[in-house]
């Protein structure tokens, strides 16, 4: 994943700026998730860790951005780096590497989502609850993000330990439902799976709204629906290029001019992000932005298809070159798999159809 990368080549600048006696060892820190979307598109990336650096060398942000930039712009995939502001340092990175966020998630599969990030830290991982069995929406909402928390940050890198005495059972399963429950009504209704995802999605301290599932429900459109059916829709994709004999063959050294429209660059930037989002959300223990990222990439993945369908009943816009085919049939698998990894995450299996 890009972003993994990033770190790695900003850390061996870091080392080599050390071993140049430009800083002490200290102020050698990996960027561990720092990176934010830069200002240049989907393709640009920036942080801010040269102001932490200065302060543990005890220099300037701007003059330390400003050696991390000389250092990083002679990377090849690297296409510029520049300090911006006070000390943030931005970097865009090539077309060519854009495009392999596809391969690479592809590559990876369910551990997409997966990243170093936050190695050193621990946190408790709980069983996932039963909606059903809480007796309140905030009792279903915070067993819930305890839960996601936990495995959220275990795909970060923490290392992750079972509760013990009395917390062991917070976030288990329990043998009867809550009497009156409105979350087993709502259960009842909508099924696990919708509720589970409308509690992942909930902003720390709205839980109180979510006596309002139902009837908002019937009024406006369903996130979790939009998601799953992102996710059915790209794995059908594939499921239909494989009908259709349609080969599914690496575009090589082509990839890139084949992904290169505006909707599949803005997809690949989104794709790039999931460690970085999964990370963010463990650590400000706030799970919701991980559902929240997904429908991003479900609507993400709409226009793109829109725009640049992979099969030949995709309208004017559907391609014809094999190489462009290929290309847009490893995009919609990168897509499946970010979608699969993030549901599972909230504690949701992934449905092929709809």
């Amino acid at each position: 994943m890009i972003t993994a990368d990033l770190d790695a080549e900003l850390l061996r600048s870091l080392h080599a700026m050390a071993e140049a006696g430009e800083l002490p060892e200290e102020a050698v820190l990996a960027p561990g998730g720092t990176w934010r979307p830069g200002p240049d598109g989907p393709a640009s990336y920036a942080t801010s860790l040269p102001f932490e650096i200065a302060r543990l060398a005890g220099r300037q942000p701007q003059q330390v951005a400003v050696a991390l930039a000389d250092r990083l712009a002679a990377a090849p995939w690297i296409a510029a780096a520049e300090p911006s502001g006070d000390g943030y340092l931005n970097l865009s990175i090539t077309a060519d590497a854009l495009a392999s966020v596809a391969r690479g998630i592809v590559a990876a599969g369910p551990a997409c989502a997966r990243s170093e990030i936050l190695r050193g830290t621990s946190a408790y991982l709980r069983a996932w609850p039963d909606p059903a069995a809480a007796a309140t929406w905030q009792q279903a909402w915070q067993e819930q993000a305890d839960a996601m928390t936990g495995r959220l940050a275990e795909a970060a890198g923490a290392s992750v330990s079972l509760p013990s005495g009395p917390e062991r059972g917070v976030s288990g399963h329990r043998s009867h439902p809550a009497a009156n429950s409105p979350v087993l009504a709502a259960v009842a209704y909508f099924g696990v799976s919708a509720v589970r995802y409308q509690l992942a999605r909930t902003l720390p301290g709205r839980a109180d709204q979510l006596d309002r599932l139902a009837s908002v429900r019937q009024r406006e459109p369903d996130p979790y629906a939009a998601v799953q059916f992102a996710h059915a829709d790209a794995a059908s994709t594939l499921r239909w290029a494989g009908d259709l004999k349609t080969g599914r063959n690496d575009p090589g050294d082509k990839l890139a001019a084949a992904l290169a429209g505006d909707a599949e660059r803005a997809l690949l930037g989104l794709l790039s992000w999931l460690p970085v989002r999964v990370a963010s959300a463990a650590r400000r223990q706030r799970p919701d932005e991980v559902p929240r990222y997904l429908e991003e990439v479900a609507v993400s993945w709409a226009a793109c298809k829109q725009a640049s369908p992979a099969l030949p009943f995709g309208g004017a816009a559907a391609a014809s070159d094999p190489v462009a085919v290929n290309a847009r049939l490893l995009l919609a698998d990168a897509v499946r798999a970010v979608l699969e990894a993030g549901l599972a995450l909230t504690g949701i299996t992934a449905r092929d159809r709809i």
